[in-house]
């Protein structure tokens, strides 16, 4: 507790220190106008997964933020529910498909499947019929090499 309580009160100093230097270095150049800072910095809760270091570079133009991550106690952690694959009784995607087909699988005919591969495929009907031999002896089988 009194370890963050100094942790925030060197943040908020660091925060401090660059925000004047930065307004004096601006005014150093020589720049025209008025510089507004506004703050974006929120101190973080005690139980935050994170410890947050605030620093200044040595030339005084950025601030350097570090924030490890903090590693979790394994008794704070829980375990991942996986089901029995043997005795799950939820039902599964492939158990779906097959009840689907053996309930259309009895009323299958052409006609509709033709219909339903069209709408799938974004094709007219003509490309799932079969061409007769009429159509396949009448197709150049070595057709002329482009020049």
């Amino acid at each position: 507790m009194a370890l963050a309580a100094v942790g925030v009160a060197f943040s908020r100093a660091v925060l401090a220190h660059a925000a004047a230097s930065t307004r004096q270095m601006t005014l150093q150049r020589g720049a025209l106008g008025c510089m507004c800072h506004k703050s974006t910095y929120t101190p973080l809760p005690e139980d935050y997964n994170c410890k947050v270091e605030l620093a200044l570079s040595s030339d005084g133009r950025t601030i350097i933020c570090y924030h490890p991550s903090v590693d979790v106690p394994y008794e704070h952690t829980q375990p991942i529910i996986r089901p029995d694959p043997v005795d799950n009784q939820e039902e599964t995607h492939d158990q779906m498909l097959k009840a689907r087909l053996k309930a259309d699988g009895d009323t299958a005919q052409q006609g509709p499947m033709i219909e339903e591969l069209s709408k799938l495929f974004f094709t007219t009907k003509h490309r799932w019929y079969p061409h007769g031999q009429y159509h396949q002896r009448r197709r150049k089988l070595h057709p002329p090499k482009e020049r």
